[in-house]
């Protein structure tokens, strides 16, 4: 910039100095001339300048992309450092855990074979004892077996009919928690495809009955509780079928619930 300064001072100077030639004098052109030549060595230098400058900002680009280089060759080196102290110790922890296994193993095995040579010995003696008795229990035992037997059978029957009492009222309660959990599903993806129409108040509610196929398709959708505004009623028919197919329980036992339904529908 301050050569660009110089350089016009000059050319003022320059035009001043050629003003100041009486009229009719002839002006002369080796002081333009010289003007000019300045000017080119003026703009050379700072073209120079220029290089001078950008290779030295090319320089310093380049000494910190070296630091950055070597900063991330050390990082690199110091996580390999970490990790392979990492490993070691792993490695020292696995091997103590092994040892302690080891010793746990073996000691466990001679609690084992202590226990099943002290069983051994019990269960001998049991059976000479059991033999000594056996002769004298063997009358009463035919008798005693007839009786349970009689008395085991009476029990089972009344234990199968309790439990098919039980499986039946599981079942019925399965079913009805079925038909809450979809009816509530269908209730959400209807909510979730309707439009509020415009003016309509969020106080309307209104019952409608929806026609299911197997697949949960929707084959009809009719409101049985009109809301007493008929495009919200006609909202809700749409958001019905837009709705379609609706999420239907796997159970076809169930599924026959749902072949026809009748919700309130109610915004939010």
């Amino acid at each position: 910039m301050l050569v660009h300064v110089l350089l016009l001072a000059v050319l003022v100077f320059s035009l001043d100095w050629q003003g100041m030639v009486k009229p009719g004098a002839e002006r002369k052109k080796a002081p333009v001339q010289a003007v000019v030549v300045d000017a080119n060595k003026l703009d050379s230098e700072i073209k120079r300048q220029k290089q001078l400058e950008q290779e030295k900002q090319r320089a310093e680009q380049e000494k910190l992309k070296q630091l950055e280089q070597a900063a991330r060759a050390a990082e690199q080196k110091r996580k390999q450092e970490e990790k392979r102290i990492a490993d070691l110790k792993r490695k020292q922890e696995q091997e103590v855990m092994r040892k302690k296994a080891e010793a746990k193993k073996q000691a466990e095995a001679k609690k084992k074979a202590e226990a099943k040579k002290k069983a051994e010995a019990e269960k001998k003696r049991k059976a000479e004892l059991a033999a000594k008795k056996k002769a004298e229990e063997e009358k009463k035992r035919k008798a005693e077996a007839e009786r349970k037997r009689k008395a085991a059978e009476q029990e089972m029957q009344a234990r199968l009919a309790a439990e098919q009492a039980r499986m039946a009222a599981q079942r019925q309660s399965a079913m009805q928690r079925m038909i809450n959990e979809y009816g509530q599903y269908i209730k959400e993806k209807v909510q979730r495809s309707w439009i509020r129409p415009l003016g309509s108040s969020s106080a309307l509610s209104c019952t409608v009955e929806v026609r299911l196929i197997p697949s949960g398709e929707v084959i009809d959708a009719q409101i049985v509780r009109s809301s007493g505004n008929p495009a919200f009623d006609r909202s809700v028919e749409a958001a019905v079928f837009k709705a379609s197919p609706l999420p239907v329980p796997p159970d076809r036992e169930v599924m026959e619930q749902f072949r026809s339904l009748r919700f309130e529908f109610k915004p939010g």
